[in-house]
């Protein structure tokens, strides 16, 4: 079931410091609490020395006992077995455990971010490759229009709170903006053109109820 999560607050521990324990430290290190701990980091986790905690040292019962403060648990060593133990002892705790090498009860989504919207890609663990594909193909997609037509759509709606009392009419305003081509191109060279075009359909729309 996929979700958007308020990561501030929250605790991470991610065992193992190699490349995927990079990519999964450095997808919660923006909000969260992340700790790594492991014997040997890559080196990309230096640009994280100011995001997160790293304890060097083998992974034995001390350290295990970390994930029991946490809110999530990666794990991400080369070691099978190691990750079958950490796997457990996580299960057992209640907490939600994201498994480099096999089941997981939650996945980590390839993210495009854009300025006001978040697009999330997931195979559900089938096919990390083919994630990141379709991620390049989504990103190739959403240029700088999208954020300002969200923008565009926000104000719309708030004005036409106060000048169209009918909700179905409101949203039938709002997807005629959306589709309209003009505004679109509009809005990848003047977004303030496309503002006036936009704020002039809605006052049509308005004078025709008077």
């Amino acid at each position: 079931m996929p979700l958007l999560l308020d990561a501030r607050g929250k605790r991470v521990v991610v065992f193992g410091g190699g490349e995927v324990g990079l990519r999964k430290a450095r997808f919660f290190a923006s909000e969260a609490d992340v700790t790594v701990v492991s014997r040997a980091y890559v080196p990309g986790f230096d640009s994280l020395d100011n995001k997160i905690t790293k304890i060097t040292s083998e992974i034995g019962e001390e350290q295990e006992g970390l994930m029991d403060g946490a809110d999530f648990v990666i794990v991400a060593t080369a070691d099978r077995q190691l990750n079958d133990r950490l796997e457990v002892r996580a299960k057992s705790a209640g907490k939600y455990c994201n498994r480099a090498d096999g089941v997981s009860s939650f996945l980590i989504p390839s993210v495009v971010e854009r300025r006001n919207f978040i697009v999330a890609v997931s195979t559900l663990g089938r096919s990390p490759a083919m994630s990141r594909f379709i991620k390049g193909a989504v990103e190739d997609r959403l240029g700088p229009e999208m954020s300002s037509m969200i923008d565009l759509q926000e104000e719309l709606r708030e004005k036409a709170r106060c000048l169209i009392p009918d909700q179905r009419r409101r949203e039938r305003l709002l997807w005629d903006v959306l589709e309209d081509k003009a505004i679109w191109d509009a809005l990848a060279n003047d977004p303030e053109q496309a503002r006036s075009m936009a704020l002039r359909m809605m006052e049509v729309d308005h004078a025709n109820d008077l």
